[in-house]
């Protein structure tokens, strides 16, 4: 089903949520300071790829893409992401970013603090940040994150997906034991709106050399200090999780003793 488009572009309603929660989000201040467009689907494939199509189309940034429902939701390495309606929250914020922006890296780790801050109200602040791209609640994941860039023509964006289980109970059985939700029926759309603000200023911060969220996110780390094993290259190393730097890099100091930094990728990560 084809996105309609508000805040200046178009008027057509596709009701995503219900009427007052197009009018809660699509009538946001905090949106329209930002100057960000609002995209809505019933269903789409994915918000991402929607982000990108809209890019290649001569499409206009920042815009802001949610779907109730994804029928090719993305993560990490090729993976999926479940996205059944009225549980989660789907969305992309689309960004043209200059050389002053962080890179992927840096990208999700804005995202990882925005959900933190956003659903924190929700959660008693009890979520966790696993390296690199996923939230925790109870040991586990609720949230994962996507952050890519691309260029069209002689300008480069952003599309950072975000995907929120907030109340979704059913999970697909191959990710039955790992998968969680926030486990409450609340405004989706006006925490869709607070993620996404809190995104857009972090971002900004970045642009600007400001990385002082970077220590709220090594706070709520999940992996600070644990031993993790990851997978690079095909091969496998285990360690102690150090630090974790101003970029969103991940630094191990191995059995032997050797020191070194990942920066996501293609790499997995696992807590022991």
């Amino acid at each position: 089903m084809p996105m309609r488009f508000f805040g200046g572009f178009f008027r057509m309603f596709i009701p995503l949520f219900s009427k007052r929660r197009y009018d809660d989000i699509c009538d946001s201040k905090r949106l329209s300071k930002c100057g960000i467009l609002v995209a809505f689907a019933d269903e789409i494939d994915s918000t991402s790829a929607e982000a990108r199509r809209w890019a290649e189309s001569g499409g206009k940034a920042p815009v802001l893409f949610v779907a109730e429902r994804q029928t090719a939701g993305r993560g990490r390495l090729g993976r999926s992401f479940y996205s059944p309606s009225d549980t989660g929250i789907y969305m992309t914020l689309l960004l043209e970013i200059g050389e002053d922006f962080p890179d992927t890296a840096g990208l999700t780790s804005a995202a990882a603090v925005a959900v933190l801050r956003g659903t924190d109200r929700l959660t008693r602040g009890k979520t966790q940040i696993k390296w690199v791209n996923d939230i925790l609640l109870d040991g586990k994941k609720i949230c994962g994150i996507l952050a890519e860039s691309f260029l069209v023509g002689d300008k480069t964006y952003a599309a950072i997906g975000i995907g929120v289980n907030v109340s979704t109970k059913d999970f697909p059985e191959d990710i039955r034991g790992i998968a969680g939700s926030i486990g409450k029926r609340v405004d989706r759309p006006k925490i869709c709106e607070r993620i996404a603000c809190e995104l857009y200023d972090l971002c900004l911060c970045a642009s600007r050399g400001d990385r002082l969220y970077m220590q709220e996110y090594r706070e709520r780390s999940a992996v600070l200090g644990k031993r993790v094993t990851f997978l690079k290259d095909g091969i496998a190393s285990e360690g102690i999780a150090t630090a974790i730097d101003d970029d969103g890099a991940l630094c191990v100091e191995l059995d032997n003793g050797e020191k070194v930094t990942l920066s996501g990728g293609e790499i997995t990560l696992r807590l022991k």
